[in-house]
């Protein structure tokens, strides 16, 4: 007999706890390497603490258990069960399984594999038949647990078992059991235990029969049944049979709804389905109900065991003149009677106490109910998501069951209103309160009043707030001590801004005000990106338009308002000190905006333009001197404060581009190390993590963001730097890639990963207590299904040796559409070549007199032989410590080329300037090369530089003035000063000095005789000349030795000066080879 190759055809004798390889080796084929250090206990772990919002948007994802007083809802892909203690405090409890969990009991489906239809109709032809024939009850686990999970070449999970979203919960009237089901493809039914001894991630029973969603559950009230219903495209409603002791679950009978079911509710033993033109009562227990066998080959059943499932037999209630309504909303008031209520407001009774299902039109609302609770004093709960929330008394309205008159009559009970918008999503009734869920997403407990009051509803005893919208950031407070007595902050696109404390209560809450454009296809605008100051005094925002607000804490109203960009605000950076305060924000327009405040007033400061693609990060330094921006042109700029005194205007300031840092994938992420102010850690849209040196732009260390095991890498869209005390820091982030909260070693090995989100997970931040310990830390994650989860962060020391230190490389209201600033041009101030070379220069170049009619300039350098264009990106480091001749070296640096490019020019093929060969034919020896910008390259220019200069002195008529000489003279002795003091230590070459001597004294001593034999020769022909002429002494021989040796004195002038230059030369020679040797 051979192995079964196909999970569904696996015997049932083998059980759950064996696993199968179905390879024929005995080896394993992807076996994971192991480490040879033996694992300790985890230093790092992750415990879901909190859980603020929901994303509970129907009743069918929220629940409540009068008898415990508590209730459910969903939160992304955990299911929440809050108690009510007697002071109105509220405690959590979460519920999720992984998607690789095995449950306790082993899953009873119908055959092994999924029960409804799939695409593959050649693969279900044995499952339509045995649907069909009414088999089923086999022990078999479906194959979505099955798939060897326990196998040494598993992984926890692929991107292939994403983590699906709750949709549905459901509690056991016992208070046993909670269900909870899934979204997705191929979606759970989960059965957890709510005992507080019982693990809340594991599972009881896990039903996997449903294809496409679980849309309903409910509980039947004697807690034996468990309905499931599947969404449209399943098509499918199946009733579980429930163990009371182990929680097992075993399919009873089954049936096809494909109808749009919005609620279903349990009437004694009978169930209820209500949608879209759908109303229909399914009997449990029907005595004509047969199994049926005579579509179902012999073969198909064979590996079935011996039990049976039924069909579940249904019936439609004739709807008569609501036949085109849609219902909403189901309840039970009584073993045969439960209340209908549609869209429109018409509230009708369905009565089975006969049999014969009467369908009875009671009332109209008055507004559209979308959910509906009974509490235990016999009322009648109406919620609407338009018109707040109705009351009535279920004997009242169901006392008399004559045929009403038409139309029917208007209830006139009060409307009360639980909420500031009046709009009640889902309600659920407790022993004393009345539990809503707003639009916002807010839960709140309401007071249940005595039946002789009229309110009803009394005062609200608690309320959970939450975002009502996508939360887009958190971030931490700086300061304990601030303002608003927050520890941290969220907003959402709304406009909303909520305050948190450090044990996540609720603080404070603060709107912005957001313009909306007119037109006719108008982009709705949204709340970007949000930074307050260390004392929280104030507030700076952003949105998607480009206006930039600066709100008061304490006044809630906008101070100053900026159309700052001219597309979407990505990223606002805060630094203050002392009276001096600056705010950075970044946008999609590829420009950098600083703001800086003089007293109580903001001004623009600058405006930065060095990138080419959109900014989506700005950040300054702890010490406010670097301001970083990350762009997805691949670039990392970073920028230098630098400061200047004026006597008119006082200190000026502005931000010079001190390198570019250039990545192989757009930065997707930046924050700063927690230990060191000059290292940067970048998150790369390639799935990479790495750290750099601002100081040099050189790559630390990276790894990719992947699992330990093998699994996917993913792109963790945000990053925190936790510190520990006794090892090296970690870096947690957050990921949309698969909605997971990961914690790496900076090595790059994962400690932690957790999940809970369903959508994209915005941000993260680190929140700590200000009397905690070092190992008491708290994570803050944010994602755009509205929730905010609050993780417990414990960190372990490590009894194994740290190999990281060891191994360390690198020590008010909106105006009108008229005034709207979003229809107003940004602020732009760009400063000029020349003002930025003015904090270059020293002050004593700023006051020279101008002499005669000529104004001062800036001066240009004239030289053929400069080095190559400076690339944009990445301008020469410029020291702090002197500024004397800058200012041509600030000028060249700072030249600006209309078509730039964002990348330097490679350095495998340098761009060096043509020379002109007319203007130097002396033979030079090779320098070695000197890396741009270093001491070496500026010797050899200053050498090249000088050498033109004395080529334009000897072709040159111009006349010199004697205040230039005498500069020119006084700067080069302190060149020369300043050379001497840095070669002083070095031992200099004597035999080069020896040959230079004798070659310049042997060719001084050649000159100074052919000049002395010229003269001699010229002195005898005068005289030969004289004897004959006159026979007498020559008077100009009195002279003629006079005149040669002026004519000695002015040859040994001459070659002194050239000897002079060429000896400069070999100085500036031998002085650039020391420095690059």
């Amino acid at each position: 007999m051979s192995t079964p190759h196909n999970s569904r055809m696996m015997s049932p004798s083998l059980g759950p706890g064996i696993r199968l390889n179905p390879s024929p080796s005995p080896f394993f084929k992807n076996t994971p390497l192991r480490s040879p250090v033996k694992p300790g206990r985890a230093e790092v772990s992750l415990a879901l603490r909190q859980v603020v919002g929901t994303t509970a948007n129907t009743a069918n994802a929220f629940d409540s258990l009068p008898s415990g007083r508590c209730f459910a809802y969903t939160a992304g892909a955990a299911a929440v069960i809050a108690t009510v203690d007697d002071e109105h405090h509220v405690s959590q409890r979460f519920y999720r399984a992984r998607p690789t969990t095995n449950p306790i009991n082993a899953s009873a489906s119908i055959y092994g594999g999924p029960s409804t239809p799939t695409q593959n109709e050649s693969r279900n032809r044995t499952a339509a038949s045995l649907r069909d024939a009414g088999f089923g009850g086999s022990p078999l686990a479906s194959p979505a647990l099955n798939d060897w999970p326990d196998s040494p070449g598993n992984r926890a999970w692929t991107m292939k078992e994403k983590i699906k979203a709750a949709t549905c919960v459901s509690f056991s009237a016992d208070g046993k059991y909670l269900a909870v089901g899934e979204t997705g493809y191929k979606p759970r039914v989960l059965i957890f235990s709510t005992y507080v001894d019982a693990p809340s991630d594991t599972p009881l029973t896990s039903l996997s029969d449903h294809t496409f969603g679980v849309n309903c559950l409910a509980f039947s009230p004697d807690s034996k049944y468990l309905a499931s219903l599947g969404s449209s495209n399943d098509g499918f409603l199946y009733i579980w049979s429930i163990n009371a002791r182990t929680g097992a679950a075993t399919l009873y009978a089954s049936n096809k709804c494909v109808s749009h079911i919005n609620r279903m509710a349990w009437m004694g033993n009978k169930l209820i389905t209500v949608g879209t033109r759908h109303v229909k009562v399914w009997k449990i227990d029907d005595p004509t109900s047969s199994i049926r066998l005579s579509k179902a080959r012999q073969s198909d059943l064979s590996f079935l065991t011996g039990s049976a499932y039924k069909t579940l037999p249904g019936r439609n209630c004739i709807l008569d003149s609501l036949r085109e309504a849609t219902f909403t909303s189901v309840v039970a008031v009584a073993p045969n009677k439960a209340i209908v209520a549609s869209d429109k407001g018409e509230v009708c009774l369905i009565d089975d106490s006969s049999s014969d299902q009467r369908f009875i039109k009671l009332f109209e609302a008055g507004f559209p109910v979308t959910s509906m609770a009974v509490d235990a004093k016999g009322r009648l709960h109406l919620a609407s998501n338009q018109g707040g929330l109705k009351t009535v008394n279920v004997r009242d309205i169901t006392s008399n069951l004559t045929p009403p008159p038409s139309p029917s009559p208007r209830v006139e009970s009060p409307t009360v209103s639980v909420t500031d918008s009046n709009q009640v999503g889902a309600i659920a009734c407790l022993a004393d309160y009345v539990v809503t869920v707003d639009s916002q997403r807010a839960i709140r407990l309401s007071h249940l009043c005595a039946l002789d009051d009229e309110s009803v509803v009394g005062d609200v005893a608690h309320t959970l707030p939450a975002h009502g919208d996508s939360v887009l950031g958190v971030t931490a407070l700086l300061s304990q001590s601030n303002t608003l007595n927050a520890s941290y902050y969220t907003w959402a696109a709304d406009g909303t801004v909520l305050f948190w404390n450090a044990d996540g209560s609720f603080g404070d809450s603060l709107h912005v005000a957001l313009e909306q454009l007119d037109g006719p296809d108008p982009v709705p605008n949204e709340l970007r990106t949000v930074r307050a100051s260390a004392d929280a005094s104030f507030l700076v925002t952003g949105d998607k338009y480009g206006v930039l607000r600066i709100i008061d804490s304490h006044s809630k109203a906008s101070v100053y308002d900026f159309k700052a960009h001219a597309g979407e605000i990505t990223s606002i950076s805060v630094y203050e000190e002392d009276q001096l305060a600056f705010v950075a924000c970044a946008s999609r327009d590829r420009t950098v905006q600083i703001f800086a405040r003089t007293g109580e007033t903001w001004d623009l400061l600058q405006t930065l333009d060095e990138h080419v693609g959109a900014v989506n990060g700005i950040h300054f330094s702890r010490n406010g001197k670097r301001l970083v921006s990350s762009s997805s042109d691949r670039s990392i700029v970073v920028r230098e404060l630098l400061t200047r005194e004026d006597e008119g205007t006082g200190t000026i300031r502005a931000f010079v581009m001190l390198r570019a840092i250039m990545l192989k994938a757009s930065p997707v992420s930046v924050t700063w190390d927690v230990d060191q102010d000059d290292i940067l850690l970048v998150s790369s849209i390639d799935r990479q993590v790495h750290r750099y040196d601002i100081r040099n732009g050189q790559c630390l260390n990276s790894f990719r963001a992947c699992d330990t095991d093998g699994g996917d890498a993913v792109v963790l869209s945000s990053l925190v730097h936790i510190s520990r005390g006794w090892s090296s820091p970690l870096i947690a982030g957050v990921s949309s890639t698969d909605k997971s909260i990961r914690i790496y070693e900076e090595n790059g090995s994962l400690l932690a990963r957790d999940w809970g989100h369903t959508e994209g997970v915005s941000d993260i931040s680190l929140i700590q207590k200000p009397d905690a310990g070092e190992s008491d830390k708290s994570l803050v994650t944010v994602a755009v299904d509205g929730t905010i989860f609050i993780w417990d962060l414990a960190l372990q020391s490590s009894s194994r040796h740290d190999l990281s230190k060891s191994m360390d490389l690198l020590g008010p209201s909106t105006p009108s559409n008229a005034e709207l600033l979003a229809n107003k041009p940004p602020l732009r101030r760009v400063f000029s070549q020349s003002e930025l070379a003015r904090f270059q220069r020293s002050p004593e170049d700023d006051n020279v007199t101008p002499t005669g009619n000529r104004s001062p300039k800036l001066r240009k350098r004239v030289s053929k032989f400069s080095l190559a264009q400076t690339p944009k990106l990445e301008p020469s480091p410029m020291p702090g410590s002197t500024r004397e001749g800058r200012a041509s070296g600030w000028q060249g640096s700072l030249r600006r080329n209309k078509n730039r490019s964002p990348s330097p020019p490679s350095p495998r093929n340098p761009q060096v300037a043509k020379r002109r060969t007319s203007m130097d034919v002396r033979p030079r020896t090779k320098a070695p090369v000197s890396e741009f910008g270093s001491l070496g390259a500026s010797t050899e220019s200053l050498c090249r530089t000088l050498r033109a200069y004395r080529k334009r002195l000897a072709t040159n008529t111009d006349t010199l003035r004697s205040e230039l000489a005498k500069e020119v003279e006084r700067e080069l002795a302190m060149t020369a000063r300043a050379i001497g003091d840095r070669v002083k230590s070095k031992e200099f070459d004597e035999s080069v000095m020896v040959k230079l001597l004798d070659q310049y004294s042997e060719r001084l001593v050649t000159m100074l005789d052919e000049r002395i034999a010229a003269s001699v020769a010229q002195r005898v022909r005068e005289n030969s000349v004289g004897n004959f002429s006159e026979g007498a002494e020559s008077p100009t021989l009195d002279h003629s030795p006079q005149r040669s040796r002026e004519d000695s004195e002015a040859a040994v002038d001459s070659l002194a000066e050239e000897s002079n230059a060429e000896t400069l030369v070999v100085e500036s020679i031998e002085t650039s080879t020391a420095d690059s040797s």
